[in-house]
């Protein structure tokens, strides 16, 4: 409706203030009358509805749209899985004291270890389809898992470690700028202007090591005391050494 009556009054008008305002989102109506050289007494309402018809417009807004790459993930081989103790085609050996295997392709990597644990290394875009169908032909393909219900057990595993999140900013500051402060205390590191992404916010965020170590203890300790008082205790994840 607003959108409307601007076109019908002063089209121009409607243009210059757009144009002003996608320069500098933070101009008030009556800085707006002031550069444009009109009255603000009489202009100043129709400048107020120009601008509150710019901020609502969809085009215009600036949300949460971001691109993600550098994700990673974890999951552990269900109870009755495979293990990892042999190579098998397309999975390649490495030269690691754990002998973790390796998995790659377009769709991104997986490293396997004997513990059971696998780490999920996706490509960009990043979408869960793909993260289940790099899954898919790491194991099911070539026929590693052939009971659908243990694929499913493992793709509903899955565990969020760590994405990069890339937000357009439209400007390049004149130095780039980290923020690491917080990255070993709650994974959050932020970089603005640096070479990846010269006009972008990016948000490095990871699962602390320290917070998946206690979430592992405190699973372990629930287990101990459901034994302990005689209950049913639920299959235990392998215990996985501090490199993995």
């Amino acid at each position: 409706m607003i959108s409307d009556i601007s076109d019908q009054l002063d089209p121009t008008l409607k243009t210059r203030v757009y144009t002003l305002l996608d320069k500098n989102p933070d101009l008030t109506p009556l800085q707006l009358c002031r550069i444009l050289r009109i009255s603000y007494k009489k202009k100043g309402g129709y400048v107020a509805h120009i601008r509150t018809d710019w901020k609502y417009d969809p085009e215009k807004q600036h949300g949460s749209k971001c691109s993600v790459h550098a994700w990673r993930g974890w999951a552990y081989m269900p109870p009755g899985g495979p293990g990892s103790d042999k190579a098998v085609d397309p999975w390649k050996p490495t030269r690691a004291r754990n002998k973790w295997l390796l998995f790659k392709n377009s769709l991104g990597r997986l490293q396997w270890f004997r513990t059971g644990r696998v780490n999920i290394y996706a490509r960009a875009p990043v979408e869960p389809g793909r993260i289940m169908q790099l899954l898919a032909q790491a194991f099911t393909w070539p026929e590693i898992i052939t009971d659908l219900k243990v694929f499913r057990q493992l793709v509903l595993g899955i565990r969020f470690k760590g994405a990069h999140y890339v937000f357009p900013l439209g400007f390049r500051l004149p130095q780039p700028v980290v923020v690491d402060l917080f990255g070993p205390s709650n994974g959050v590191i932020v970089k603005l202007s640096d070479r990846s992404h010269p006009k972008g916010l990016e948000l490095q965020v990871h699962y602390p090591d320290w917070a998946e170590r206690n979430e592992r203890l405190f699973r372990d300790l629930e287990d101990f005391f459901k034994d302990f008082r005689g209950g049913p205790g639920k299959p235990q994840d392998p215990k996985s050494p501090y490199w993995v």
